[in-house]
């Protein structure tokens, strides 16, 4: 057989012309040409015939339990693309990483997105700077993709010094975020070629250090002049960072009651308790709030034990961030509430959460039905009116506005024109 024979699915010839590559090995498709076209080129690789496809499937399932996504996945969708919206940071990173990783699959990216559409041209030198190929930002510039002060910025959270002093060799900007960027993410070398360099910096980059536990670099900042305040040891009781808390105080860091909150809403009850007995400016009201948005009943717990009050909004932030085994703890501890409750138990589309609230007592207002209506939740609204909950023009106007699923928007503009809501005879611009 030549190689102006096309092969059929079991790889048998019908006399059409293509590619030699049909009739090489399994292994060699699997080992060496599969592995270079990597996971989300199956458009282009999965029709060619069944036995292809099924290698490809096969090669991709592998892949995908070598690197997990946080995201639903299947071996002929998962996509590759710059302008794929994920639902996690590490998913983006990790599709861009293979759209840009090298010159053929950066070409290859080119050649199908043609019409380079934004956000996509626009992102492209961020990407590249961030995965820290210097070849294929040269060819991004050469190909006049444009840059900006976050190009520098990501060059830094990748921790590629050799990017950014490529980038500024060669006129990229940069601002705060480089030093911020750096500082979050512990790249102190990175920090000190920026500052020899004279790249501003402000409060923000003590922070960024603080919040992520780089002890080293905040003591490199604080060495070198670097202004902080507050949000310095915010940061650190956010996420737990109790040495750093420490030293930052030893050194007079700026502090104010929304140290012990942060503590509060990460959970870190370590950090709450230090902060308390040695004199830190603690209030009970908001670090309870706090507590009961982030769920953490052991803080609430031991604030209760300590006799510190707990207001209406700790049960509003405790229905706000979807923690109603909270609201129901305070409740039993003599917490009181008011409407906020019922209107964030809708807004998080908990009817049944709603029914409890309002059989226990809850107030609720005109929120709950503007709020249900934002989160497109016509079940939630239908038992609201149903049991007397009043509205206004706000309810209409959050139906319009602000959720984006035409399907179930336009089922429920219809139901609240049909039901006399006020506001939605009026002449307005969404159309169903």
């Amino acid at each position: 057989m030549n190689s102006n024979t096309k092969t059929n699915d079991k790889g048998t010839g019908t006399g059409t012309t293509e590619s030699p590559l049909l009739f090489a090995d399994d292994l060699i498709w699997s080992g060496q040409i599969l592995s270079f076209v990597g996971v989300g080129q199956y458009a282009f690789v999965g029709p060619v015939n069944k036995r292809i496809n099924k290698l490809y499937r096969e090669h991709c399932k592998s892949e995908l339990k070598k690197n997990p996504r946080k995201v639903t996945d299947t071996p002929g969708t998962r996509p590759n693309s710059i302008g794929f919206r994920a639902r996690s940071p590490e998913v983006t990173d990790t599709l861009c990483s293979e759209t840009f990783c090298n010159l053929p699959r950066a070409e290859y990216w080119l050649k199908d997105n043609s019409s380079n559409k934004k956000p996509d041209r626009d992102n492209v030198c961020n990407v590249i700077a961030k995965i820290g190929n210097i070849m294929v930002m040269k060819w991004a510039r050469q190909k006049g993709f444009p840059w900006d002060v976050r190009t520098c910025c990501m060059a830094a959270l990748g921790g590629h010094l050799e990017m950014i002093q490529w980038l500024r060799a060669n006129g990229c900007p940069w601002n705060e975020w480089t030093c911020l960027c750096a500082a979050e993410n512990g790249h102190l070398e990175i920090l000190k070629w920026a500052r020899e360099n004279a790249c501003p910096w402000n409060e923000e980059t003590c922070a960024g250090a603080a919040k992520n536990g780089h002890l080293e670099t905040l003591q490199w900042l604080y060495a070198n002049g670097c202004p902080w305040n507050e949000e310095t040891c915010r940061g650190a009781a956010l996420n737990g960072h109790l040495e750093i808390l420490k030293w930052a105080l030893e050194k007079d860091c700026p502090i104010n009651e929304r140290t012990c909150c942060m503590a509060a809403l990460g959970g870190h009850l370590e950090i709450l308790k230090w902060a308390y007995e040695n004199g830190c400016p603690f209030g009970a009201e908001e670090t309870g709030c706090r507590a009961a948005e982030g769920g953490h009943l052991e803080i609430l717990q031991w604030l209760h034990a300590n006799d510190c009050p707990l207001d209406e909004y700790a049960c509003a932030s405790a229905a706000y961030g979807g923690r109603f085994e909270i609201v129901i703890w305070l409740r039993e501890n003599g917490c009181p509430w008011d409407e906020r409750t019922c209107s964030h138990a809708a807004l998080c589309g908990q009817l049944e959460f709603l029914k409890w609230a309002r059989e226990n007592g809850c107030p609720w207002n005109e929120e709950t039905c503007s709020y249900a209506a934002r989160r497109g939740r016509l079940d939630v609204l239908k038992w609201a009116r149903e049991n007397d909950c009043p509205w206004n023009e706000r309810t209409y106007e959050e139906a319009c506005m602000y959720f984006n699923c035409e399907m179930i928007k336009s089922e429920m503009i219809q139901w609240l024109r049909d039901n006399g809501c006020p506001g939605s005879q009026n002449e307005v611009s969404y159309r169903l």
